[in-house]
């Protein structure tokens, strides 16, 4: 099944439910279910999703109350699952003092019995687990009290041997042999297995990375290998090209069993990032789409086919981590042939808009500077002599065509073509670019000023057509995220432009065949066939476009750490570092605020200072998978809006005031005072000019506004104090309108994860949460296990 166009986040909370389903409705009376690939982290979704106790309890008493007994298994503990559940109605707090925490309702994962793969040989497959049966209840409750008379019944449900329901963790292995123990565990052997759970999602696959299609054919070996009844295969996917050699690989495996039997390809529509709610409904009536394609020099394709041939032989080699890198490259050669300006220009306007010192800035300096972007692979060459010769050859190729774009990309040329119709030039038109940076860029540039089109990025161009509903659409550097909301949106313009190029066209032919293909997205299907036909008429080679989507599918290597002690780069105190299950380090000083999961289900999350975290805590990780999805909510939060609601009602009063008949003439005005505030002041007129114009800068799709403010705490007051706000007033500015808005970066992370805690935390933000589903999802399944700490102290204070 594949989900689309948005991601479901892991199958194992689907898993769980599936069970507790089965239980309920009473189709099942015992279930056996694996899940594969296991991974620790997979249960921590389904620790905060709250399920009914008084439903529960019911489907026990009607099981208790059957005249007909004949459908239990004999060797299961069936008796004791309803004592357990029934006893579910008497939930009472303890007797004895147990603070601030409330339980009311069980959580789905202590209703789940869930036995992870041992890894000792010397022991059995899956080892018997009574403390997760309940957990939270009988510690909180009364249920967990010794004369509670559930000793016996908790223990024979929390047995792999004897629960009616269990659900196994199946390992990644590298070979069918690595699975026997597993499959042939005492349970399996004797009721069967009745479902495995392939769950190839983005979030599923995490912890396997490239090697997903050699153990998925493992887990096949393996499974077509049991004697007897053998198990169904369901596999979850989220994108299109993971989800076609999935079912290469399952059609070819159903072929060879005897019975022959048919693999089935389904596909499921989710408007939001969540398996949990109602079903999403597809659009019914999706009008057809006018497309023209103009895909720019074909002589970018051997240079990929070059990079592709590296990093695969990279990845055979078993240097995952230096096949990224090819990676990265491939997106810089796609993002400047695409560029709507040239490089030159890119170059100079980031030098302006991102003037800080700091790994933040120097990345978004890095995107137009070839040899920066292309440090980290010539440095796989020095790690790994063998490429070598071919990894310098290609960065040579790469900086040569790179060269040729410093005045005009193909699309930039291509583009300031088609703006020279005032038809086209208009407000009833909108230009998608790739990315929000590559936006700020344009937006920035001589260019923008000619143009009278509104600007979105891909990532907001769904809402932006809903909302703006647009005559004519161009997209520039097409990517999968806008094919999605062209294939999706139920408004649609009457002509759409994709001007693309020969590296930035790729990663298209993948999503578009899976649409067509699959009966569950038929509705969208003459869309993607008008896109797939465009594209080939103005030159994608959809060959090359495979090859390039198989080596995107791997996920990128995670961070290794993150800095969340820095203010401004200056802090030299005590430091406590938090190593997570899954491998990252988290860095925070001892008083800094960390996100830990509660027991209680007043709220899932409770402050706690890093200094008072232990071995085993579970704690919301703050990686890169989940930073910007949080900032961008805590940007358009209402308390955050309000702020620079504020903020931008000052600027407008402080440009009416100040001396000058042009915005030019205001921002030398002030320039002159900032300087004589301090004298290492540069040259900042392009930047006061925007600075003074943030109360009209354009409105995002959903319409929001960006501070428009300097992007340092120095900076930021020096201009105030120009403009006459005092410093108590423009502290209160700069926490209430600018701070919200800022991405992470390493030398100020203590304020960034300052923000997140509050904004988690915050009573308004409850309300909002339950329109963000998906985020939340997001941030439950980003919780992970403390598995040690380390206090480092080193005498200094804070800076």
């Amino acid at each position: 099944m594949l989900s689309w166009p948005a991601r479901p986040g892991g199958a194992f909370v689907a898993t769980c439910a599936l069970l507790r389903e089965a239980r309920s409705s009473g189709r099942l009376a015992h279930a056996t279910i694996a899940y594969w690939p296991w991974r620790e982290g997979a249960k921590q979704a389904a620790r905060s999703i709250l399920v009914n106790p008084q439903d529960i309890a019911d489907v026990s008493l009607a099981v208790c109350n059957a005249p007909d007994t004949s459908w239990q298994e004999r060797t299961l503990a069936h008796m004791s699952l309803c004592m357990i559940e029934m006893r579910l109605r008497d939930l009472k707090p303890r007797a004895r003092a147990s603070g601030e925490i409330v339980v009311r309702n069980p959580t789905l994962l202590e209703t789940t019995s869930v036995f992870a793969p041992a890894n000792s040989k010397g022991e059995g497959a899956y080892l018997p687990d009574s403390e997760q049966v309940l957990r939270r209840v009988r510690d909180y409750t009364s249920m967990g009290e010794p004369h509670a008379g559930l000793t016996e019944h908790v223990r024979a449900v929390g047995d792999p041997d004897s629960t009616p329901f269990a659900l196994f963790g199946l390992p990644p292995a590298t070979a069918p042999e690595g699975l026997a123990r597993y499959l042939g565990a005492p349970r399996i052997k004797d009721l069967g297995l009745d479902l495995v759970v392939a769950d190839l999602t983005s979030t599923g696959r995490s912890e396997i990375r490239n090697s997903w299609e050699k153990k998925l054919g493992v887990l096949l070996t393996a499974l077509g290998a049991i004697q007897g009844r053998r198990p169904a295969l369901f596999v979850l996917t989220d994108d299109s090209f993971t989800h076609r050699r999935a079912f290469s690989l399952l059609r070819m495996h159903a072929e060879k069993r005897r019975p022959k039997i048919r693999a089935q390809q389904l596909g499921l529509f989710l408007e939001k990032p969540t398996l949990r709610g109602p079903a999403a409904e597809p659009p019914r009536d999706t009008a057809p789409l006018s497309v023209q394609a103009d895909i720019k020099d074909a002589a970018l394709a051997p240079l990929r086919q070059e990079l592709l041939a590296i990093g695969g032989k990279l990845r055979d080699y078993g240097a995952d981590d230096d096949a990224d890198q090819i990676k990265r490259a491939l997106a810089f050669v796609r993002r400047s042939a695409s560029l709507p300006l040239g490089m030159r220009e890119a170059r100079d306007i980031t030098d302006v808009l991102y003037d800080e010192v700091g790994e933040f800035d120097d990345a978004l300096k890095k995107l137009f500077r070839p040899k920066m972007a292309l440090s980290d692979l010539l440095a796989v060459g020095l790690r790994q002599p063998t490429f070598a010769p071919a990894i310098d050859a290609v960065v040579q190729q790469i900086e040569r065509k790179v060269a040729n774009w410093e005045e005009d990309t193909p699309v930039a040329a291509k583009l300031a073509e088609l703006l020279t119709s005032a038809d086209i030039n208009s407000g009833k038109t909108s230009i998608a670019l790739p990315g929000r940076r590559i936006s700020e860029v344009y937006l920035a540039s001589d260019r923008a000023v000619h143009c009278n089109c509104a600007i979105v990025d891909h990532h907001s161009l769904l809402d932006h057509l809903e909302g703006q509903d647009p005559e004519r659409l161009i997209v520039i550097g097409p990517t999968p995220e806008s094919i999605r909301a062209l294939l999706t949106a139920r408004k649609v313009p009457s002509t759409v432009y994709l001007l693309g190029d020969a590296a930035g066209s790729s990663l298209l032919s993948s999503e578009l065949a899976a649409i067509e293909t699959i009966p569950e997205f038929s509705q969208f299907a003459v869309r993607a066939k008008a896109l797939t036909t465009a594209l080939r008429r103005g030159g994608a080679d959809e060959s090359l476009d495979q090859a390039e989507a198989e080596f995107h599918a791997a996920p990128l290597v995670k961070e290794r750490g993150v800095d969340f002690t820095q203010s401004d780069g200056r802090y030299r105190g005590d430091v406590v570092h938090l190593m997570m299950q899954s491998g990252i380090r988290l860095d925070y000083r001892p008083g800094g605020e960390v996100l830990k999961q509660s027991p209680g289900e007043l709220r899932p999350f409770e402050r706690a200072p890093a200094r008072e975290i232990r071995k085993d805590d579970r704690i919301l990780v703050l990686d890169a998978s989940i930073r910007e999805p949080l900032r961008l909510a805590l940007a358009t939060s209402r308390t955050s809006q309000a702020g620079l609601c504020v903020y931008h009602g000052e600027i407008e009063r402080i440009r009416t005031r100040l001396p000058g008949g042009t915005i030019a003439e205001k921002a030398r005005h002030v320039l002159a005072i900032m300087k004589r505030i301090d004298a290492t002041v540069g040259d900042e007129q392009y930047n006061i000019q925007r600075w003074l114009r943030a109360d009209i800068a354009p409105a995002t799709a959903i319409g929001t506004r960006a501070p428009g403010a300097a992007r340092d705490w120095n900076r930021f007051r020096i201009f105030m104090e120009a403009v006459g706000v005092d410093s108590q007033m423009a502290e209160v500015y700069w926490k209430a309108a600018v701070l919200p808005t800022r991405s992470y970066r390493a030398h100020e992370g203590h304020q960034f994860n300052q923000r997140v805690v509050s904004f988690v935390l915050d009573k308004e933000a409850e309300e909002a949460w339950k329109t963000k589903q998906g985020l939340w999802q997001q941030v439950l399944e980003s919780v992970d296990v403390v598995i040690d700490v380390e206090k480092k102290s080193v005498g200094a204070s804070n800076g």
